[in-house]
């Protein structure tokens, strides 16, 4: 038996079983992105999957898939029915252990067995179950009306919905033509002994026509579950992959209301609405058949359809207006909300509860009031369209007492085209209550669509990129930075160079861009003017994911997301072993503090318990993330500001120890920090300079040159020459 590195000349991602729990799945995934060619790395696949989930189910096999470019889709398999041309793929055989099958380069057809990770020959005639297909993803695609293609997936869902919608409509028609035989036949002909055989007959009609409602409607709860798993996942990773700054400028309730959007669209389409859209096309037929039975009655339909148009027309304006103030004082309302949830220790210390209290109570009345003109408006389009089919009923009945006077329709034919005329009122009179939400339906895909256009700072999965920085020079080559575009510039054609290896602490007033500067660096704000080059290359040309995982980054307040301490420490090197973790918490000082926890390194924080932790835990903690990557650059932002003198030693015995093994740029005001630096820069109304300093006694400096444009230029030209692009 051969294993799977016996077919290739290169062996697949390795995933260690201390990071995710052995399973078929977990072993068939590594082996079919080897096969796709994939070529990222063990961390690459790591960050794709699901955080603080150890084990994997299918779902999260084909997300992780899905995030890595590789969209995929499910198709069932026959015997005998495997096309060799989709291949490789993932089989779930009924029964049995998932498997990856492949073909090799002689064209033989080889399964990669999930359970024991063996390889053997199949015969492919035999192979069943259902197959996991994974393709590339297409770059080029628009994402200007992003819902629109997603909604176009589910398009083959669309003729077995239509075919069992003109089903039942045809098995509807059953109790009306029962009930004119009856009438017509059984009554007025006094012929009983055909009585059972059309009670059979609607009754057999009408079990297949609850039978066939019941299979719709789990086929659109099934669809509303798909998108339930598709969009919001879509929409928040792409969230997550905007520029930092503009995701910041749009605020958390603006955020999360654009989640929220989903919600109302899903119901849109999934609900009432998608119901009464697929029974409309096949009131036709009952038109027809009403025209059948009684001529006139059949014009009451149509001259309903053309009041509810009119209707709709009328009210439309008036209810879009109605909508658009009710929907931004409600987000008024819950922005408002966000602020006060997330500055609550300030509002308790500063005693503004009362006035924070008073500001949401106006604007939760505002909001109210807006809701209620919606509400008011519905009420009356309501109660319009029950007043139009009210009319239509009496309309209908006129008209057939008419025609049953006249002797063109039965009394019969009469009943069986009032139980008609309802059944078509009711579809007509749901599409149009929902078509008056057709605005805020609107509104939100416009918003969702809006949101997916935006361009993301990540490059397309499969796109090649440069490879990762590893020296750590930095140059800042006229940078220019405004956080909006009518403020003051926080740097202004900002110049210095740094050399690989330097230790560099960052002062100023506060203000004044400290952390900017640093977040520069690792590609979370882009300049609107000037180059961030690191190694050579513009900080743009990599793939950001790849730049921040080659710096280290301690922020001045960091905080734990939910998971083990472990889990969150790998969040900075996933593939990273246990005797990794504890080396770098050691270097770090944080140790002997973790191991002192109820279960150590498996202690469970966030969802609030990381705030039970000493602050100068926490920070040490982001300074063992930090070093865990052992990045070519180290930035800490203010790390130990107000902190004890135990923790400000451990930064210090790092920044001793790393010296000249990576750059370090510390934003600082504390003295013993600043003394550590081979140079010092300050920042001052948006320009950069260098502040000479007194070498200390025990560690003297090497000379220093000031900082300008000049010498920028010339680091700049020098590191462009000598640094040819790399592509990973």
């Amino acid at each position: 038996m051969s294993s799977v590195t016996d077919c290739s000349p290169q062996a697949p991602v390795q995933l260690s079983e201390d990071l995710l729990t052995p399973s078929d799945l977990a072993r068939c995934l590594p082996v079919l992105l080897w096969l796709m060619e994939w070529s990222g790395s063990a961390d690459d696949l790591l960050s794709a999957l699901p955080h603080a989930k150890p084990d994997i189910d299918l779902t999260d096999l084909r997300n992780t898939l899905a995030v890595l470019g590789y969209p995929t889709r499910m198709q069932g398999l026959k015997r005998g029915g495997l096309d060799l041309r989709c291949l490789p793929a993932i089989l779930l055989p009924p029964g049995k252990a998932a498997a990856v099958v492949y073909r090799d380069e002689a064209g033989q057809v080889l399964m990669f067995d999930g359970a024991t990770g063996d390889v053997k020959p199949c015969a492919p005639e035999n192979l069943r179950g259902t197959l996991v297909l994974a393709s590339e993803a297409n770059a080029a695609s628009s994402r200007q009306n992003w819902f629109s293609g997603i909604a176009r997936r589910f398009r083959g869902s669309l003729p077995p919905l239509l075919a069992i919608s003109g089903l039942m409509a045809v098995l509807g028609l059953a109790v009306p033509i029962f009930t004119m035989a009856v009438f017509d036949t059984v009554v007025a002909g006094y012929s009983p002994e055909t009585l059972p055989m059309l009670i059979l007959g609607a009754a057999a009609a009408v079990v297949l026509e609850i039978l066939f409602r019941v299979i719709r409607q789990r086929a659109l709860l099934r669809i509303a579950e798909r998108l339930d798993r598709l969009v919001p996942s879509a929409v928040f990773t792409h969230l997550l992959s905007l520029p930092t700054a503009l995701v910041e400028r749009a605020g958390t309730a603006s955020q999360v209301s654009r989640l929220r959007d989903f919600a109302a669209i899903r119901e849109f389409l999934t609900g009432s609405f998608a119901v009464a859209l697929l029974d409309l096309p096949f009131t036709l037929l009952v038109v027809v058949l009403m025209v059948v039975l009684g001529g006139w009655i059949a014009l009451v339909p149509v001259g309903t359809a053309i009041g509810f148009v009119v209707l709709f027309w009328i009210s439309r304006g008036s209810m879009r207006l109605a909508i658009d103030q009710a929907a931004r004082a409600n987000q008024a309302r819950e922005a408002l909300a966000v602020e006060a949830l997330e500055t609550v220790r300030t509002l308790k210390l500063g005693g503004a509860e009362e006035r924070w209290i008073d500001r949401y109570a106006a604007a939760a009345a505002a909001a109210a009031a807006a809701s209620a003109r919606v509400g008011t408006l519905t009420g009356s389009v309501l109660a319009a369209s029950q007043a139009l089919v009210t009319l239509s009923g009496l309309a209908a009945v006129v008209l057939g007492v008419l025609s049953v006077l006249s002797g063109t329709m039965t009394a019969g034919a009469l009943i069986a085209g009032m139980m008609l005329i309802w059944r078509v009122l009711g579809p007509m009179q749901t599409c149009f209550v929902m078509l008056s939400r057709w605005e805020q339906t609107q509104a939100s895909i416009r918003q969702v669509d809006g949101l997916m256009a935006l361009e993301t700072e990540r490059p397309p999965p499969l796109e090649a990129r440069m490879a990762p920085p590893e020296q750590g020079a930095v140059v800042f080559h006229r940078v220019t930075l405004r956080y909006l575009p009518q403020s003051e510039p926080v740097l202004a054609g900002a110049s210095f160079a740094i050399q690989p290896g330097q230790v560099v602490a960052v002062t100023g007033a506060e203000g004044t861009g400290k952390s900017t500067l640093l977040l520069l660096i690792a590609g979370l704000y882009r300049p609107q003017g000037g180059l961030v080059r690191i190694d050579g290359h513009d900080v743009r040309s990599f793939n950001p994911a790849v730049l921040r995982r080659s710096i280290g980054w301690v922020p001045q307040s960091p905080g734990l997301l939910y998971g083990t301490i472990a889990q969150n420490l790998r969040l900075a090197r996933p593939s990273a072993s246990d005797e990794q973790l504890r080396a770098a918490a050691a270097e770090a000082g944080v140790l002997e503090a973790i191991e002192a926890l109820p279960q150590g390194f498996d202690t469970r924080v966030g969802d609030n318990h990381s705030g039970r932790l000493p602050r100068s835990i926490l920070q040490r903690i982001a300074l063992a993330s930090a070093l865990l990557r052992d990045a070519p650059i180290l930035l800490l932002d203010e790390p130990v500001a107000g902190l004890d003198d135990a923790c400000a030693k451990a930064f210090t015995d790092v920044i001793a120890s790393r010296r000249g093994r990576c750059t370090i740029l510390m934003a600082t005001h504390r003295p013993s920090h600043i003394r550590l630096a081979d140079r010092v820069l300050r920042l001052r109304d948006g320009q950069v300079e260098e502040v000479d300093q007194p070498a200390s006694p025990s560690s003297p400096r090497p000379t220093r040159t000031p900082v300008g444009v000049p010498l920028a230029n010339a680091a700049f030209a020098n590191l462009s020459a000598a640094n040819s692009p790399r592509v990973g």
